[in-house]
């Protein structure tokens, strides 16, 4: 029964059971029930002229009122006054007497015995093989003396011939209905259901590597929102499988230099520097040096993996940013050493933050590692730790390097994520395995402080983050003064903030 689950055999479907409900409507109440409206109808004409003869009976002009609406309804009309025992009478009938098949007095008493005086008569009318319908009613007085009573009488006209050529008519209307219902349908079905085909099957080709499908817009606004939503995640996809290989050709490159570094220099000490115990040393600190550094890009990629799979858990306590802040620095003296790295510290004192030590030190280590990467020609990296309005911290870490283009901005959180070599105003550096900023993103992300990044070509980056102070008496201020702080921001980018000592 799959086939009934297609768009075409439903859209088919659900026309012809549309089309054969208003069928069976018809039929029921156009012509089943036919003679009943009729008889209604009849009905409540004889009912409309009783009540305006009533209304009109006592003016000077009734008898033509009555003559009208006989006339008009083609009915017999009978005004009887049984204190004179007169009657007028209009009859626009046609035929016998209607009422000389009734007995009149009988019909006054009936009148006078029912419960609302009107009395409703149907009754056949041998002499013109039909039905005819009587309304009794009386007008003035009392129900037991009135001073006048009413009768009118309308014949129901034979129907059967007509209900018949009814029936005949629907039948071949029915027939003619459904087929072009048919044709409709198909062709309905066929133009909703062809760009739905199209869409699979550009579908089942994304898992091929094909993710340039063409797809064309449809005139349905469904169709074409999933259109482009395939589209979206067509191109989304290319995007991953571009990173897919970037991340291969650029795991590979951080696995084979330090690997065919360690190798070329454990065959220098065997060969060469063996007995040589100040080469040998060199040698060796080389091999540790790239053993480390592969340890690193190995624990970026777990600790990344981890992340964005949602199994790394967070161990929240409070803690000192401050102090903390000086310990990750204290890290990079090797650097400062070795390369003439400036790394400048301006940090208010005994700012507490609740977070995950492990993972913040990890963000912290990052983003001056970052920094140190890209941090110009001056070789300075400006390290800032401050309070904000509204109980706040914000910590920043800028370098005056290249800066990077607006363009490309958006995408440095993005995982192994490489500006294009065209672009020389950011590259990664040799080392860089292009997860750092990933994993602070990810690591800010879990503990919900709203993090990003400022940058103008040739001026440098900020990359920053804030976070909630912690305050240990609930009555004290929310934006304590800082008890020592050099600030360098550059106006352009804080206009807002001022200089402070």
């Amino acid at each position: 029964m799959n086939w009934f689950r297609s768009i075409k055999v439903r859209v088919w479907a659900l026309f012809e059971v549309v089309v054969i409900a208003m069928l069976t409507f018809t039929y029921i109440f156009l012509i089943a029930l036919f003679p009943n409206f009729y008889e209604w109808m009849k009905t409540h004409e004889i009912t409309e002229s009783m009540e305006i003869i009533e209304e009109h009976w006592t003016d000077s002009n009734i008898a033509y009122i009555i003559n009208e609406q006989a006339a008009r309804k083609k009915m017999y009309i009978e005004i009887y006054f049984p204190s004179v025992e007169y009657s007028y009478i209009a009859n626009r009938i046609g035929g016998s007497m209607p009422l000389t098949v009734l007995e009149k007095k009988s019909l006054r008493d009936e009148v006078s015995s029912s419960e609302t005086g009107i009395v409703y008569k149907r009754f056949r009318d041998e002499s013109e093989d039909n039905y005819a319908l009587l309304m009794g009613s009386y007008i003035g007085g009392t129900q037991d003396q009135p001073q006048a009573y009413i009768f009118i009488c309308n014949y129901l006209q034979p129907i059967g011939t007509t209900v018949t050529i009814f029936v005949r008519q629907f039948f071949f209307v029915g027939i003619i209905m459904i087929v072009l219902t048919m044709f409709m349908s198909i062709l309905f079905a066929n133009h909703i259901s062809e760009p739905i085909i199209k869409i699979n099957r550009s579908a089942k080709e994304l898992p091929q590597g094909k993710f340039s499908a063409e797809i064309r817009k449809n005139e349905y606004a469904e169709i074409e929102q999933l259109t482009a939503t395939l589209t979206t995640a067509s191109k989304e996809i290319s995007k991953s499988d571009d990173l897919r290989r970037e991340l291969m050709s650029n795991i590979s490159h951080d696995l084979r230099t330090p690997l065919t570094m360690i190798k070329a220099y454990a065959e220098m000490i065997r060969d060469i520097s063996g007995d040589n115990p100040e080469k040998r040393e060199r040698h060796l600190k080389v091999i540790i040096d790239e053993t480390d550094r592969l340890s690193s890009l190995v624990t970026d990629i777990l600790d990344l993996s981890k992340l964005q799979a949602g199994v790394a858990e967070i161990h929240l306590e409070t803690f000192n940013f401050s102090a903390r802040l000086s310990g990750v620095i204290s890290r990079f003296d090797i650097m400062k050493e070795k390369d003439g790295i400036i790394i400048d510290l301006q940090a208010e004192d005994d700012i507490l933050i609740t977070a995950d030590i492990t993972k913040l030190q990890q963000v912290v280590y990052n983003l001056i590692n970052n920094a140190v990467t890209y941090c110009g020609e001056d070789s300075t990296v400006i390290v800032r730790l401050f309070r904000k309005e509204n109980g706040l911290v914000r910590f920043e870490v800028e370098d005056h390097g290249e800066g990077i283009s607006a363009e490309n901005l958006p995408y440095i959180w993005d995982r192994y994520y490489k500006v294009s070599e065209r672009d020389s105003t950011h590259k990664r550096a040799k080392m860089g395995s292009g997860i750092g900023l990933s994993i602070v993103k990810s690591v800010l992300e879990q503990h919900k402080f709203a993090f990003g990044a400022e940058s103008e070509l040739g001026r440098g980056s900020i990359f920053w983050f804030e976070a909630p102070e912690f305050i240990k008496n609930p009555m004290q201020s929310q934006t304590p003064k800082p008890t020592h702080l050099r600030r360098l921001l550059p106006e352009k980018w804080h206009d807002n903030k001022k200089d402070t000592k």
